[in-house]
């Protein structure tokens, strides 16, 4: 049962990582506000987070990148 657990949180934040890659910054706002629930009321463990934060920070350096390229 634990293991089935853990596999079904991998999964989630993979796929939650996996549309962190395509989000404006704009989505990614609403999506931080989302964790922030979803953390508080446990939904999302803290290994979790960690995680799908690595994937934010990135996000957001590559929007970065692509603005300075722009301007």
């Amino acid at each position: 049962m634990r293991n089935r657990k853990a596999a079904e949180a991998n999964a989630d934040v993979e796929a939650r990582i996996a549309q962190i890659e395509q989000m404006t910054l704009e989505q990614i706002a609403t999506f931080q506000g989302r964790m922030l629930t979803d953390i508080g009321t446990g939904r999302i463990a803290p290994r979790e987070a960690r995680a799908i934060d690595r994937a934010l920070r990135k996000r957001l350096k590559a929007i970065e990148q692509e603005l300075q390229q722009d301007g």
